[in-house]
């Protein structure tokens, strides 16, 4: 295969992949999850892990299981390392199996090994031939015509998904500039000193609604303004949910909680335009309700 069909094949099992996640993920959530690290509907690390199957397993295609073995060890291999690579270049580890049984500092665990080891097995024997087939009957210039605009889109995506990344980065880091702030500037008092930033968060929107002071009024304020910007990486969160942080942990989960209130929001403002078109009386749950009911769930899950 010349270096067009390679790139057409990389992208054709980067699709399947993606189509796999946003089944496996939509499913239990009753609701479609763009899983992927790309806008795009596009996986790549299946698309690197295809083609490391296919090419470098070859040799094992008639002994079953010694080739769902090497499926299973090359797709572990190359997950851990992607997570890895991902956490430096973006200081954010985008999965976390540390819940799973038998996993290697949660990069990587037995179920999603075993789970790859038969994909990658499965795909040698049944789907890589049909595939394989098809493209090469796309003939030149088409062929390269084709995976050049496919080229062109993907990394016109890779650009855009890594400046949002980046942008998201800056967010976390203007609010861990103001927390920091907020216990420079109350210190000693014991709603900044007690508890993580979600409980100082709290106190400060409390404390606004109670003193009249212009000063409170500003800080609430600034707080919405920064909690307004973490919208452009709603999808983010909302494919890579057990996103963790080393460096900036607590606003994440301050920036997670913001998601889920927005999820909650729009399903109460769902509610009422239900209620309308069918006539019917309908109490919406104010958003001081709903931040009340998420804090509470927070405190049950930190149990």
């Amino acid at each position: 295969m010349n270096l067009a069909q390679l790139f057409m094949l990389f992208i054709v099992y980067s699709f399947i992949g993606w189509v796999g996640e946003v089944i496996y993920c939509s499913i239990p959530e009753k609701h479609f999850i763009n899983r992927g690290f790309l806008h795009g509907p596009v996986c790549p690390v299946y698309g690197c892990g295809g083609l490391l199957v296919v090419f470098l397993l070859m040799p094992f295609k008639d002994t079953w299981v010694a080739l769902f073995f090497a499926a299973m060890f090359v797709t572990t291999v190359l997950e851990y390392f992607t997570s890895w690579i991902m956490e430096i270049l973006f200081h954010n580890r985008w999965w976390d199996y540390s819940q799973y049984k038998l996993n290697i500092n949660g990069r990587v665990c037995l179920l999603n090994s075993l789970i790859f080891g038969a994909m990658g097995t499965l795909a040698l024997h049944f789907v890589h031939p049909p595939i394989k087939w098809l493209i090469c009957q796309i003939k030149s210039p088409y062929i390269e015509i084709a995976s050049g605009a496919l080229f062109v889109w993907f990394i016109t995506d890779l650009i855009l998904t890594v400046r949002t990344l980046k942008m998201f980065n800056q967010k976390l880091e203007e609010l861990k500039e103001f927390s920091t702030s907020l216990k420079n500037k109350f210190k000693g008092e014991i709603w900044v000193e007690s508890g993580n930033i979600l409980e100082m968060f709290k106190s400060l929107r409390e404390r606004a609604k109670q003193d009249s002071s212009p000063i409170f009024a500003a800080l609430s304020e600034r707080l919405e303004t920064l909690n307004r910007k973490y919208k452009s990486s709603l999808r983010i969160l909302q494919a890579f949910p057990r996103m963790q942080s080393r460096r900036y942990g607590e606003q994440l989960d301050h920036i997670k909680f913001q998601v889920k209130l927005e999820i909650e929001l729009k399903k109460e403002a769902l509610k009422m335009r239900y209620a309308e078109k069918k006539g019917a009386a309908y109490q919406a749950v104010s958003k001081d309700e709903i931040i009340k009911k998420l804090e509470e769930q927070a405190k049950v899950s930190d149990k």
